[in-house]
């Protein structure tokens, strides 16, 4: 089988509102064949083509360095122009026209779009119209953006919606909650597949016990260690973490706070962090490559998300895999990866109280947190393991031929 998988948006673009009409700057993530290879999409693609399928993966330029990455004999990364990067963010809104006219594209047995409303999704329909292949779409998000995304999401489906309806043979919810948008979006309840999730490679996000992982990041041995890994941006509310902890090392004074992460508050959270006077207990930690980013999660105790709104914190399934309970907001598709009270806790209140109240309780319970831990990463295997999500989308491939 010869798949195409479409999604030029390759990572999470750091924007704010008003950089929806603004030229943004978008992180490249094709500076090295190995970054390529441990995105989300190329690591299914993998998983794909060791099964003896051919595979074209299809990212926007503004990722890629623009020349065409082979891989491996059947798995290809190729760039796609990206157009009208002003008004609209190519982050939010790639718009792909060149998409009709690629080769790859063209030769595909079947197509997987990413997203109902992304113009990648309608060119691709189109093309699979025209050749007469299958189109599956892998919807994650689950609402509406913000106005005024939300008026361009209302124009497509006036303009485009009816044709991604009548050409897509099957709609996948990458998020349980997809699948009532996707109702709400008028998609034919019978082309509706259940949920299939995002994939990762639990071979490598995996527990480890060599120990001296604290030492590397500067913590002692016998530390209790609590992890937040986000984009510092206010959304993330990463602020409240830092409250909470306020409150957590009067009763812990071995605790310690790991935040990993970039963006526009960093300086403000340093700086509230001293104002807090818990400076010493915390360390913002910069860029690692992935094998770093395993072992700093094995150096933690718990894994926390604070976010105010989210859509699938997929740091809290790296975690899992990796053997960790989690404690988050209850936000986004959260519930999706956090079992509330068998792999960790899902905090309805967003207080300080209520997030202090849930960590000191699993800090104090050693049995509790290693059977949490050790039942996120069963989850974590059961359902997000890439061989397991190649599987389940190849039986949506062929039923959609069928």
């Amino acid at each position: 089988m010869n798949v195409a998988l479409v999604n030029p948006i390759a990572a999470t673009p750091a924007y704010r509102r008003r950089d929806f009409i603004l030229r943004p700057t978008v992180p490249n993530v094709a500076n090295e064949a190995r970054a390529l290879r441990e995105t989300n999409l190329v690591e299914l693609g993998a998983e794909l083509s060791r099964r003896g399928h051919d595979v074209t993966v299809f990212f926007g330029d503004m990722y890629m360095d623009g020349q065409e990455h082979a891989l491996d004999p059947r798995l290809r990364v190729v760039p796609v122009p990206t157009r009208l990067r002003v008004p609209f963010h190519p982050g939010l809104v790639p718009v792909t026209p060149g998409l009709l006219r690629h080769r790859a594209l063209r030769e595909a047995d079947v197509i997987q779009a990413s997203e109902f409303h992304q113009p990648s999704t309608f060119f691709a329909s189109r093309v699979a119209r025209e050749r007469s292949v299958p189109l599956v779409v892998w919807q994650e998000t689950f609402r509406r953006m913000r106005f005024p995304g939300s008026a361009y999401q209302r124009a497509f489906e006036s303009a485009l919606g009816r044709q991604v309806r009548a050409t897509g043979r099957r709609f996948v919810p990458r998020t349980t909650r997809a699948m009532n948008f996707l109702r709400s979006l008028g998609v034919d309840e019978r082309q509706i597949t259940p949920w299939i999730p995002t994939g990762i490679d639990t071979a490598a996000y995996a527990p480890r016990n060599h120990g001296g992982q604290r030492q590397r990041f500067g913590w002692p041995e016998d530390a209790r260690v609590l992890l937040l890994v986000a984009r510092l941006h206010r959304s993330k509310g990463v602020d409240l973490a830092l409250r909470v902890m306020k409150g957590l090392v009067r009763r812990h004074p071995d605790i310690r706070l790991g935040i990993r992460g970039s963006g526009p508050e960093l300086e403000r959270l340093r700086a509230l962090a001293a104002a807090l006077g818990i400076g010493d207990a915390v360390r913002f930690i910069g860029r690692l490559s992935r094998e770093e980013m395993i072992d700093l999660y094995n150096a933690a105790d718990v894994v926390l998300c604070t976010s105010k709104n989210d859509l699938l914190p997929f740091t809290l399934i790296e975690a899992s895999a990796c053997g960790r309970p989690s404690i988050a907001s209850d936000v986004g598709a959260v519930r999706d990866i956090v079992v509330d009270g068998a792999t960790g806790s899902v905090v309805r209140d967003r207080t300080v109280e209520a997030f202090g109240k849930s960590i000191d309780s699993l800090l104090r319970d050693d049995e509790r947190r290693v059977r949490e831990g050790r039942a996120a990463r069963e989850r974590a295997v059961r359902h997000f393991a890439l061989p397991v999500v190649a599987d389940q989308l190849l039986e949506v491939y062929r039923g959609a031929a069928g």
